[in-house]
């Protein structure tokens, strides 16, 4: 299926982010964004002693540039990766407790102004190179219309390596956007049974060998790798690890360096590398312990102790000016925080308000980090505080202040919600009667409930939730599905449902939102 639209148009310090404030003079920097997917706290060679596994070019990137030791996310992809795009915490926009699912209007308020809208108007390029998942119901949902210039991969949570299908139904295509030509968008059936890591690779070199150096660049990767199914071909396994479950992920882990040293590799032919900035971060903790790894850490994908929330995360910059702190940083970051992090480095609301003459938005969870570098007298953590989870279906809540972190309810819950159902943030979303305490800083792997011992932290933990309770937007998950959508036996792709085949959107702004 092809279409095209005829109409026009903070350490030791502190984080973090370490960046310095650029001088307006100065070119903007290049911004390279990795996340990887479903890795665990154990899936890296720099995070703990004697790793069961090998990552170079991660360790290497990591330990020359800045780690971020207590980065945190959601606990699952797409509330991870809605944060990216808002600067806001899941429970704020409402989609903290699963993940879209195919053939429901589920989709990323079309309302929110995205990370890439903000950076395009700051005069980058934008494009995004693997998965999507914060909806594909209406063309509004879709990246291309949401500030990427172009995008290609995925709308999904995974798809075969080889088959880029899901229940049996293809989801891999490309689009583009512009002013002059709208959108164009095209279902990739013909490049089924290629490696999809490979095509990630190819795309983000047709990207680079077709962009202008002297224009900065805004690319966003999210990898398929390493999550499920769990597989990569045989050029990719260790020649002392074939067999088992842990060589499997080394393969993928190899798949993902391949598709991040190759990245590298053409900034550096084009002579960009120099001027420009590397965030990497995976989404979630592992969801198991036998593919994947939290190493020491309790918990996985979907549970609120660390292994499930706490990151794996490291900036990198060849140039000091760019990226002045080195090392490690023990301060709390969000992954809300890149955000207004990444529009300070792309030039400031400032600069997006005189091009645009729109108001910032208000209500922003996540903290620009970017202006700690600016003289390095500084060594205060910017954030003290990470509002991780609640969630009114399995009720459970997770706080971090200071050095503690708080649990509310069964965290191991599988609740699951109802699709007819909406769900109040209240005071009655939260088993409030199940309660863990930890000191993170001196009991990381959570193995001592302090509870009982702390009465007072806990009041004031607990009064600081419901000061939350107080303006989150109620919970509905997961939509239902519609009856006619695509994919569907006649249409077997992943389509916006108000697809046809001559019409599609010449401008972004075309819907009434």
């Amino acid at each position: 299926v092809s279409t095209q639209s005829t109409g026009s148009e903070t350490l030791t310090g502190m984080l973090l982010l370490l960046l310095s404030a650029l001088p307006t003079t100065a070119r903007k920097p290049h911004i390279l964004y990795v996340v990887m997917d479903d890795q665990g706290y154990g899936d890296v060679g720099y995070s703990f002693p004697n790793s069961d596994v090998k990552t170079p070019l991660l360790d290497t990137y990591a330990r020359e540039g800045l780690i971020l030791d207590r980065h945190y996310s959601a606990w699952m992809c797409t509330p991870t990766r809605a944060s990216i795009m808002t600067g806001k915490y899941p429970i704020s926009l409402g989609i903290q407790h699963d993940v879209f699912q195919p053939n429901t209007e589920e989709c990323l308020n079309e309302n929110e102004l995205l990370l890439p809208e903000v950076i395009r108007h700051n005069g980058y390029a934008t494009h995004m190179v693997g998965k999507w998942h914060l909806g594909y119901a209406r063309w509004s949902c879709m990246p291309c219309m949401r500030g990427f210039d172009t995008a290609y991969g995925y709308t999904q949570g995974e798809i075969g390596y080889l088959t880029h299908e899901i229940q049996g139904y293809q989801d891999f295509y490309q689009c583009s956007y512009d002013h002059k030509d709208g959108l164009q968008y095209d279902i990739l059936t013909q490049d089924k049974w290629q490696y999809s890591m490979d095509l990630y690779n190819k795309r983000v070199a047709t990207i680079l060998e077709g962009h202008d150096p002297e224009v900065p660049l805004f690319l966003y990767l999210p990898l398929q790798t390493v999550h499920s199914n769990y597989w990569a071909p045989d050029s990719f396994y260790s020649d002392d690890c074939t067999t088992g479950a842990r060589c499997v992920m080394q393969a993928m882990l190899n798949a993902g360096q391949y598709v991040m040293e190759s990245t590298i590799e053409q900034f550096k032919a084009r002579g960009m590398w120099e001027d420009t900035l590397m965030v990497y971060h995976a989404d979630n903790g592992a969801p198991s312990s036998t593919y994947t790894s939290n190493g020491q850490l309790r918990g996985y994908k979907k549970e609120l102790w660390e292994g499930g929330v706490r990151t794996l995360s490291f900036m990198y910059s060849a140039n000091d000016e760019i990226l002045r702190r080195k090392g490690r940083t023990d301060c709390y970051v969000h992954v809300s925080d890149w955000y207004s992090t990444l529009i300070e480095v792309s030039g400031g609301w400032a600069e997006y308000t005189a091009n645009t003459g729109l108001e910032i938005p208000v209500e922003i969870d996540g903290i620009n980090q970017a202006g700690y570098l600016e003289d390095g007298s500084t060594d205060v953590c910017p954030r003290t505080e990470i509002m991780l989870h609640i969630d009114p279906v399995k009720q459970v809540a997770g706080y971090i202040k200071g050095n503690y972190k708080i649990l509310f309810g069964q965290q191991d819950s599988s609740s699951s919600c109802s699709t007819t159902l909406f769900y109040p943030l209240d005071q009655g979303s939260v088993n409030w009667d199940i309660i863990e305490l930890y000191d993170i800083h001196q009991d990381p792997f959570e193995n001592a409930n302090i509870a009982d011992s702390y009465p007072d932290v806990v009041a004031e933990l607990k009064a600081d939730i419901y000061e939350y309770l107080d303006h989150q937007r109620p919970l509905q998950c997961q939509l239902p599905t519609v009856d006619w959508s695509y994919p569907n036996d006649e249409v077997p792709f992943f389509l916006p449902f108000d697809f046809t085949d001559d019409t599609l959107p010449s401008s972004a702004y075309d819907y009434d939102l």
